[in-house]
């Protein structure tokens, strides 16, 4: 079966309805698209795409440097290089669009799946749903996002920090500005990653009565 970033099985559930049959439905399908969502798969993608982007933008900043250095002078074989590695970019950023995308979509039903029996079925939280909600995290799916997430925040800092620096200096060139897109890309990555695992960890936080009490003073919420 070929590769989808929703699976089929998951597009049916993706709207959240209501009514005793959904609610009876909601722990099933909460599974359903977690598992979609945390997928290795789709993980493994998302580091594919993060380095095709990256290694593009590096070898086009690359190329317009050694053109710079060596008098502006542009050979046949340097501008195909250089429309090869953007399209190689273009294709790992469109990839990492699309995963937010889906992920999202994948995210905030299964979180509103993980509350519905809560707040239309009348299950009751108990301290139980403490626990869980605190060893989410470390679900081998969940802990592999939060570490790339982690490692793509340091790089973003890295990769900005190296603009700025060339920047102050007077002597930004194109691996400069490479860095710098590189620095923002990976900090996009890593906000979306964690946004989504987020989300997830506020979806099974619905079961903790003591999250409940304290989103419950800042947020409006309906059982």
């Amino acid at each position: 079966m070929a590769f989808a970033l929703i699976l089929p099985a998951s597009r049916a559930w993706i709207d959240v309805p209501s009514g005793e049959k959904a609610v009876a439905e909601a722990d099933r399908v909460a599974v359903l698209l977690r598992g979609d969502y945390e997928r290795w798969s789709r993980w493994a993608l998302g580091l594919v795409c993060f380095v095709a982007s990256v290694l593009g933008a590096f070898v086009i900043g690359g190329m317009l440097d050694a053109i710079a250095a060596l008098g502006g002078a542009v050979a046949l074989v340097d501008v195909i290089v250089i429309v090869l590695a953007a399209v190689i970019a273009v294709a790992g950023a469109t990839g990492l669009v699309r995963l937010w995308l889906t992920g999202r979509a994948l995210t905030r039903a299964a979180t509103d799946w993980l509350r519905l029996p809560y707040r239309q079925g009348g299950r009751a939280r108990r301290g139980g749903g403490w626990v869980l909600a605190r060893t989410t995290n470390f679900d081998p799916p969940i802990f592999a996002r939060l570490t790339t997430a982690t490692l793509a925040f340091l790089l973003a800092i890295g990769g900005v920090a190296l603009a700025l620096r060339d920047l102050a200096a007077d002597s930004f060139a194109g691996l400069s500005a490479t860095a710098g897109l590189v620095g923002i890309t990976a900090l996009a990555c890593a906000l979306g990653q964690a946004g989504g695992v987020a989300r997830i960890v506020s979806g099974v936080s619905e079961g903790d009565p003591l999250w409940h009490r304290l989103r419950s003073a800042f947020v409006r919420t309906d059982r």
